[in-house]
């Protein structure tokens, strides 16, 4: 099969792309809510908790706006590094809430570590790397991953730590009034906090009614929705080349976390490339078609993500939650600017060519093209990879299933396009 360098891709011009300046906003407040789940798949909205009040400590103290964006990202990423498939993070902390038990506990102590480290792997977010990777250090040096003093820490992460431990102790117990609130922070506060921060804290706490605000989901992101209009940006994605490599990220986040075969997404995104570009189409509809391969399985992170490894015989329910993962990726990524076109690909790289798919049943050519190269892909990928329930077939006869449902579960123009060129 014909190998085009997916070089052509990174060098698309920005100005062609056009994204909005919300976007960075949408997508990571977005990935936040789908990652932050317990373990019975609600969602902890944890980090965003986080970045309300931070922003509100931010605000109070006098940050610019540039450092208010870069707070704002860093409280919203945070702990990406602590998501795994079974729990998050936070459900460990709230169990586990002394230092000491925390720096016992591998899980919790090498988070910040893992976080910073993905997030370094892109130019534009290395500020924001350095303020995740410390924003479990406390101020008396007591803290980890490395043990950092006073103003060594980063200014960013030690706003963040305060709102890290409000929202922990929020969850642990139920405060009537901020005092009661500011009665168990005080014992900790020369140790875990920066005294100046401390007290814009406490500035804020006791003049607003930012406890009851936390309270409720649907306030929380209320809040966060009035952030985001002072947040618009072009910087953390200023270029193809940067939103591939996150979307990418997100990529093997989503694979990694709910598939039994790792890179399921990336494969996919190769082989719809490779396709879209035998079909000649044009280079802005191949690069939408690969960011749509990339999201495609964005969520299966919403909910019980065990489900999608189960070895056992599944019941009704969970049937029905994988046949809906489609849908939830389309609800996850449409509420992202710019990236309507591309929710709508994701959401129909299910039906079938004979309109027995899902969700809508469409046939034909009513489905999208793009949808109808993705569900190829897909289909091949999954044929020849190791599933939990089959182990993988060759090239040679994931072809022929191909072909032998051409016409039915997939476009035969697609299927004969792909057969012609694979050796």
């Amino acid at each position: 099969m014909t190998t085009h360098p997916q070089s052509r891709l990174t060098h698309f011009p920005i100005q062609d792309v056009n994204l909005p300046s919300s976007f960075a906003a949408d997508f990571l407040s977005e990935l936040s809510k789908a990652t932050e789940k317990d373990k019975n798949g609600e969602n902890l909205h944890h980090s965003l908790r986080v970045a309300v009040i931070a922003h509100k400590i931010g605000k109070k103290a006098g940050l610019d706006k540039k450092s208010l964006k870069e707070l704002f990202f860093s409280a919203l990423l945070h702990d990406i590094g602590g998501v795994i498939t079974t729990q998050h993070v936070m459900e460990d902390i709230v169990q586990t809430p002394d230092i000491l038990g925390q720096k016992n506990d591998f899980f919790i102590f090498s988070h910040p570590h893992r976080s910073e480290t993905m997030l370094q792997s892109f130019p534009t977010f290395r500020a924001i790397s350095e303020v995740v990777g410390s924003h479990h250090e406390f101020f008396d040096g007591s803290g980890f991953p490395a043990g950092l003093s006073g103003k060594n820490i980063p200014f960013l992460s030690r706003i963040i730590r305060i709102a890290d431990t409000v929202d922990i102790l929020l969850r642990l117990h139920t405060f009537n009034k901020s005092d009661e609130l500011l009665g168990l922070l005080n014992i900790i506060a020369g140790e875990e906090f920066d005294p100046d921060i401390y007290k814009i804290f406490v500035e804020i706490v006791t003049g607003t009614n930012l406890l009851e605000k936390l309270k409720t989901a649907e306030v929380v992101e209320a809040e966060i929705s009035q952030i985001k209009k002072t947040m618009e940006d072009d910087y953390y994605f200023s270029s193809p080349d940067t939103i591939n490599r996150f979307f990418k990220t997100v990529a093997i986040l989503t694979d990694n976390l709910t598939s039994f075969e790792d890179n399921h997404s990336l494969r996919v995104a190769e082989i719809s490339v490779q396709i879209a570009y035998l079909l000649d189409l044009d280079q802005e509809e191949v690069l939408s078609i690969r960011w749509a391969a990339f999201l495609h399985d964005i969520g299966k992170l919403v909910g019980n993500r065990e489900v999608y490894t189960k070895k056992e015989k599944l019941s009704e329910k969970e049937w029905l939650m994988i046949r809906t993962h489609s849908q939830r990726s389309y609800d996850i990524i449409n509420k992202i600017g710019g990236m309507k076109k591309i929710a709508y690909y994701i959401l129909h790289h299910h039906e079938n060519f004979d309109g027995t798919g899902y969700p809508e049943n469409l046939s034909g050519k009513r489905i999208p093209l793009a949808s109808r190269i993705l569900r190829v892909a897909d289909a091949f990928d999954a044929m020849t990879s190791n599933r939990i329930y089959h182990r993988k077939k060759d090239w040679q006869r994931a072809l022929k299933e191909l072909r032998k449902y051409s016409g039915t579960q997939f476009d035969p123009e697609i299927v004969e396009t792909f057969f012609a060129n694979i050796s």
